[in-house]
């Protein structure tokens, strides 16, 4: 496995930078019409060298634009990309029924890379191989982020609306192509400790090391989990926490157990679990059995439909951070055409509404109205600059605004628990940008 520190510190060429002539699409077909057209005068050379250069892009036809999708969709934690997958179609499916955008229809290559990196660095490189997308989109999680990202910013290859809060993606110098519209690990992580830090009713420091709250850690042993570690060090620092005792396990496993019981000598009052709804809901599930009470605190990649699915004894000590509204919420206009979206447009595997769902909704209304705003000139480097806009672009009452030099549009989070017979969790409090 590949952990994002290990990554190549910048491009060595993509349309964001000068790239290597083995890794660009064939060109013999455009120098063929160039030629011919520099033979034509004025006007008409010029006209047939935009028509050229819009055929020429990739993804984009005369009757559809296409992207690409890398997630897992099979394994343990197939819900991740299956949620993901259904919002996106959703919106798509709504703007393909009101004409798609300038006559064309939205369509969607869906890969499945298991959450495993090997997987999605495959899938990354079919699609420059085939070159048959304008960009990938839609990702799950920050292992594969962490392989996927590099090979799609060399070839050039927009990378949009991964589900994750990683570090290394939140660098716009390191990768230009990449747009995060979901906040940050650091903005759920500050969120979760303030909350347990006031809960505690006071700070602790080292010089109080009877007091206060007793913070440790299980997670995931690869780039998602060290990637949240430097964030939680960093959230504990600023209140001056120390970190009393950390265990991890392997990616995609069931056996999660031993994580728990090497932190029993410490004594611990929360423990942040660093993992998927799978891995978390176990540890969860084991704690209330053998009669622990600890707070346990899940970032919005545990996804609260899910874990509450498997969690036997639900309450409010079961924190979960979200980065999207609930889809429930009767005021929010987002959510209503969300719902109705899922409603009208369903997909197939049994994907519900729930916040991942609304998220990937949010990221497929977001490509259309990228879209929308590009004036029919569908090239990648023009759908970079129109995803990343200087003025704020409303999604209905949802605000996407990137602060200049950022590739980050939200920093919106709602922290929940899962309280026994709720059948949505209840809002504690919520930070936006």
């Amino acid at each position: 496995m590949e952990d994002s520190s290990s990554e190549p510190a910048g491009p060595t060429g993509s349309a964001f930078g000068p790239r290597p002539r083995s890794e660009l699409p064939p060109a013999q077909p455009r120098r063929r019409i160039r030629s011919f057209a520099c033979r034509l005068p004025g006007l008409l050379a010029a006209g047939l060298l935009y028509a050229a250069s819009a055929s020429a892009t990739p993804g984009v036809t005369e009757d559809a634009i296409v992207f690409g999708q890398s997630a897992g969709l099979s394994g343990p934690n197939e819900w991740l990309g299956i949620h993901y997958r259904a919002g996106i179609l959703a919106a798509f499916g709504e703007s393909n029924s009101q004409g798609g955008v300038d006559g064309r229809r939205l369509e969607l290559i869906a890969l499945d890379d298991r959450y495993e990196p090997e997987h999605a660095a495959a899938n990354a490189e079919r699609f420059v191989a085939e070159n048959d997308v304008l960009a990938v989109v839609g990702g799950v999680g920050t292992p594969t982020a962490a392989r996927i990202a590099p090979v799609l910013r060399t070839a050039g290859i927009p990378f949009i609306g991964h589900v994750t809060g990683a570090d290394f993606l939140h660098d716009a110098g390191r990768f230009p192509n990449v747009v995060n519209l979901r906040a940050s690990y650091l903005d759920e992580v500050r969120t979760l400790v303030e909350h347990i830090v006031a809960e505690s009713g006071h700070r602790r420091t080292r010089a109080m090391a009877a007091d206060g709250a007793r913070m440790g850690i299980i997670y995931q042993d690869d780039a998602f989990g060290r990637s949240v570690m430097r964030s939680y060090l960093k959230a504990l620092a600023e209140h001056g926490i120390p970190l009393l005792a950390k265990t991890a396990y392997s990616r995609n496993t069931h056996a999660v157990h031993a994580s728990l019981f090497g932190l029993a000598k410490a004594d611990l009052d929360a423990i942040l679990l660093v993992g998927t709804y799978s891995a978390n809901g176990e540890i969860i599930n084991l704690a209330n059995s053998l009669g622990h009470d600890y707070t346990m605190a899940n970032l919005s990649f545990a996804v609260s439909y899910e874990l509450r699915r498997i969690v036997e004894a639900p309450s409010d000590r079961i924190l979960v951070t979200e980065v999207v509204p609930s889809p429930h919420d009767p005021d929010s206009a987002l959510a209503a055409s969300f719902r109705s979206a899922m409603d009208s447009f369903p997909t197939p595997g049994g994907a519900a509404v729930n916040e991942l769902s609304l998220e990937g909704y949010l990221l497929g209304r977001y490509l259309v109205s990228t879209l929308t705003r590009m004036d029919g000139i569908y090239t990648r480097e023009s759908f970079m600059t129109h995803a990343k806009p200087r003025e704020p672009v409303r999604i209905d009452d949802w605000t996407v605004a990137f602060d200049p030099g950022s590739n980050a549009g939200s920093s919106y989070v709602r922290l929940t628990h899962l309280q026994s017979g709720q059948a949505v969790a209840e809002s504690l409090g919520e930070k936006a940008r």
